[in-house]
């Protein structure tokens, strides 16, 4: 069992030997931070984020109380004592009134000590035991670029929490240069770095300050802040990640880089749905077709795996028929092309439903989230239908010069 994180704030140094002693006694409690400022105790919580903070109230106690309030408040998942020499009714009242679990008084019993930390570990199993309803992860790929995959996977999370109600974190995995929070226009403190460098806290409590409620109702786990940040984080901590959040949200929309590294593959793999981006165009066509053929022979082409046109316009030259039947992969859903709109969002910082509520793209995006929540039964790709050029770039085996 890890022991409880601990930070002290008390000008009484030897209630915090004491405190500290017990914790050592009882086993399941370490204090690794101990000050005489609330100031810096609440920068060290910020930095840190311990389990527990235990807030000495000292003769005036009134900025004390303030503190805890503002702690109560930020860091709901924090575990706060209020301890004092005073045990009077009222002092109690105002503490817990702020937002303290629990008063202890100096100096403090063991007991009292040890049925604080069973709290804290009780209050961490109840957050962290599994729904019957996992979240799904729904990954937004394309193997290349330009393929508007940041686009669909924002506003897809922004239509799965307005028309469906679920809770939905996106996360970015395009780690060297993601775009997600540009989108949402927001700035976060935190990132999945925060995460690489904390991976034994990666728990409910921990990935919860890591992460930034947009005014949608959306989370986001940011990119790191800077390039040299992304080799930082590792395949195992992508897993750690994916694995807390399904406990935490009914969908994870995983934005996902242009390569096959470890990183992408673990989250594919991890994956309940995956929306293979492409363009109606033969480059990006042929993308996809060697992206479908990878698929195979790693052992993900299978029902996960939906396509999805960007920026579809009906096209004689390329009929979708002949799409579904030459790749052997039907078309999952086409989002409308409408350039315009799309940037015109992007640029403003919000999302389709912000700028364009009544453009056929915006609309476009709670249809897709109808069907992620309900799939369509999965049917064979119908045969093609037109041959000529089209097909025979597909198909036709390259000739030794």
């Amino acid at each position: 069992m890890n022991r409880i994180s601990c930070l002290i704030i008390e000008t009484d140094q030897e209630a915090i030997r004491h405190i500290d002693i017990l914790g050592r006694t009882i086993g399941s409690l370490e204090v690794r931070w101990k000050t005489n400022s609330l100031e810096t105790g609440i920068a060290i919580i910020r930095k840190h984020l311990p389990e527990m903070a235990i807030v000495g109230l000292g003769q005036v106690p009134t900025a004390s109380i303030e503190g805890i309030s503002a702690l109560a408040r930020d860091y709901p998942s924090l575990y706060i004592l209020a301890l004092s020499d005073k045990s009077d009714s009222d002092l109690i009242l105002r503490a817990m009134r702020a937002g303290a679990h629990d008063f202890l008084c100096k100096p403090v019993k063991e007991i009292d000590l040890r049925a604080a930390a069973e709290k804290v570990y009780k209050l961490k199993a109840a957050r962290m035991e599994k729904r019957p309803d996992s979240g799904r992860i729904v990954a937004v790929f394309s193997n290349k670029g330009g393929n508007g995959t940041t686009t669909i996977a924002v506003n897809l999370a922004d239509a799965l929490v307005r028309y469906h109600g679920k809770k939905v974190a996106v996360v970015d995995l395009v780690l060297s240069h993601g775009d997600v929070t540009m989108f949402f226009n927001v700035n976060p403190s935190y990132s999945i770095l925060d995460l690489a460098k904390n991976a034994q806290k990666a728990d409910y409590d921990f990935l919860h300050t890591l992460l930034v409620k947009h005014s949608s109702g959306v989370y986001i786990l940011a990119d790191p802040p800077m390039i040299e940040d992304a080799e930082q984080i590792s395949a195992g901590h992508v897993k750690d990640v994916l694995n807390t959040l399904r406990s935490m949200f009914d969908y994870i929309v995983v934005d996902t880089p242009h390569q096959f590294d470890e990183r992408t593959l673990t989250a594919l793999e991890m994956s309940d749905t995956i929306l293979l981006v492409s363009l109606l165009n033969l480059p990006s066509l042929r993308n996809t077709q060697k992206c479908l053929s990878l698929f195979g022979r790693i052992g993900l082409r299978d029902e996960r795996v939906r396509l999805v046109l960007s920026r579809y316009l009906a096209n004689d030259e390329i009929p979708k028929d002949s799409i579904e039947g030459i790749l052997n992969c039907p078309v999952f859903f086409a989002v409308p092309n409408d350039y315009p709109a799309v940037i015109a969002s992007v640029n403003r910082g919000k999302l389709l439903r912000e700028t364009s509520p009544d453009k056929e793209v915006t609309k476009s995006f709670r249809e897709m989230s109808d069907l992620i929540v309900s799939p369509p039964v999965p049917q064979d790709a119908p045969e093609s239908k037109k041959r000529g050029l089209f097909e025979r770039m597909f198909t036709s085996p390259r000739r030794a010069k």
